[in-house]
């Protein structure tokens, strides 16, 4: 499903009214409507319901004072609480003013600069539900004054809050908080889902997402060509790989997985696992020697083959022997557990240059390309990174509350300059493609911030394209379905005590949620 900022919806309305000839206030109504309907399921078994709807100076305040009349007409008692300068309305907006004043619509009006009097205060705190529509996409300044002492009131009093298309204060393209933000129980966004309303922090202030449509053709929308998406579950049932009756281990491909050194054999042995648990048919695994003993008990399905090694960490050695088994693999994941050393920085160097298959590289992988990126430029096959944000630091020499702040423009610049996939792992994972094609990634929970979990999506990627997935959809259904799996397990477990091994043992039944042979 196409998401969008702002910024881009800003556009999509523009070709709408201009271009093909759908009214603004057509639109608006069809805004209006959505908001209407919402409030009538949610006000279902309230006897003599009171509904404030709270309008700002902008079309997003235009869509609340469409709806206040449509309650209005239902004869459910309905108030207006106008903040701002009605003088400054316009268009659309300021003919939904003028209707409402002219059918007498119970109204209150504050004005910029002075106190929120009692009579409003009573009205939010009495309120069965309050419609925020303060601020739509359009807000780029900090919410002070009048406006975030209101917020703080629909936030304190809200019985039931309802946002219209994004939560007033939440930046519709970053999700960042601008100030201060409603804290929304349901929010209907309209058109389209705005970017901002996945990502954290503002993604703590939507509620319950719904999507309402208000009559924007589909072929303005195509016409744009927006990059960023979500998954929708049509689209995981035509992602995951198909199992054919008449089918062996060889249909199913093979895993070359270089991971772990001394203390850390656990990273190898779950990027192992993750890959034979989204369903590859063969995983090979290239350990140091003196830790081949411990996987071989830890693994009995893989194939493990000890490498030459220095001090128990692989070595630029370890390649040449390694070599030869690489011809074989059908995709190599490389890093979980290596360690940080010079001789690795060399091993990846090697492995990089000389790989003719897609690589999955991860953790000490990572850091290994941080230590020279320039490796990168000699790159002759699709490469998946998946870092986390401090590993993302590395990669760029930015700081982690940089990346935190702009996570999709920083994937999409390093995705374009370097000419890989990436996968930023966070609450909101985000996978990006070279073209500058964006996945926000929906599941998961903190449940899965344990160690290990990010060694299993190493293997559940790796694993993918083994099947035969495109590497870029195999990142953006493997965060996915690791992200569920982890889901799973909170349902049944909880959130403490989560542990990597549970995320990797629920992947077959999140499979299973989405699959149709």
């Amino acid at each position: 499903m196409k998401v969008c900022s702002g910024k881009e919806m800003e556009v999509i309305d523009d070709i709408t009214i201009n271009k093909i000839g759908i009214p603004g206030i057509v639109l608006m109504e069809n805004a209006s409507i959505c908001i209407l309907n919402e409030i009538k399921k949610d006000l279902r078994g309230i006897t003599n319901p009171k509904v404030s709807i709270i309008c700002g100076q902008g079309n997003n305040g235009g869509d609340g004072l469409g709806a206040a009349r449509h309650l209005f007409n239902r004869d459910i008692d309905v108030t207006i609480i106008f903040i701002g300068d009605y003088l400054l309305l316009k268009g659309d907006a300021r003919m939904n003013f003028d209707i409402a004043r002219t059918l007498q619509i119970p109204m209150e009006i504050l004005k910029e600069g002075v106190f929120i009097d009692d009579e409003i205060a009573n009205l939010i705190q009495k309120s069965d539900i309050i419609v925020d529509a303060i601020f739509g996409t359009g807000l780029s300044k900090k919410i002070k004054g009048v406006f975030s002492d209101l917020i703080d009131l629909i936030n304190f009093y809200g019985k039931h809050i309802i946002s219209v298309d994004i939560p007033s204060g939440v930046d519709s393209k970053t999700g960042a908080i601008l100030g201060n933000a409603v804290k929304a129980n349901k929010t209907i966004t309209l058109a389209l889902p705005k970017s901002g309303l996945y990502l954290y922090p503002g993604t703590e202030c939507v509620g319950e997402l719904v999507i309402g449509d208000i009559g924007i053709p589909k072929i303005v929308i195509d016409e744009i060509e927006l990059k960023m998406n979500v998954l929708k579950n049509e689209e995981i049932k035509s992602l995951i790989p198909k199992r054919p009756p008449r089918s062996n281990k060889g249909t199913y491909g093979r895993v070359q997985v270089i991971a772990g050194s001394k203390g850390m054999t656990g990273a190898a042995a779950l990027s192992c696992k993750g890959a034979f648990r989204i369903g590859a048919g063969v995983v090979n695994l290239a350990v140091p020697e003196s830790i081949n003993y411990v996987l071989e008990e830890k693994l009995t399905e893989a194939i493990t083959t000890p490498l030459p090694e220095d001090s128990g960490k692989i070595c630029e050695k370890s390649f040449d022997t390694i070599k030869s088994q690489l011809e074989k693999a059908t995709v190599i994941a490389v890093g979980p557990g290596m360690g940080q050393t010079l001789e690795i920085v060399k091993f990846m160097e090697k492995l990089i240059t000389n790989t003719t298959v897609p690589l999955v590289v991860d953790a000490d992988g990572i850091n290994a390309i941080a230590k020279n990126i320039n490796m990168l430029k000699n790159l002759r096959v699709p490469v998946v990174l998946t870092p986390h944000p401090g590993e993302m630091g590395r990669l760029t020499g930015k700081s982690i509350e940089e990346i935190l702040s702009e996570p999709i423009e920083i994937v999409r610049e390093f995705c374009h300059r370097w000419n890989i996939i990436l996968v930023l792992k966070d609450a909101r994972t985000i996978i990006g493609h070279p073209d500058g094609e964006i996945y926000i990634n929906t599941t998961g929970n903190s449940g899965m911030a344990v160690a290990g979990s990010g060694d299993v999506l190493t293997g559940i990627i790796s694993g993918l394209i083994a099947q035969g997935m495109n590497p870029y959809k195999a990142a953006v259904l493997g965060t996915f379905l690791h992200g569920k799996a982890g889901d799973l397990v909170a349902n049944e477990l909880g959130l403490h005590g989560m542990l990597a091994g549970d995320i990797c043992n629920c992947i077959p039944k999140a499979i299973k949620l989405y699959y149709e042979n």
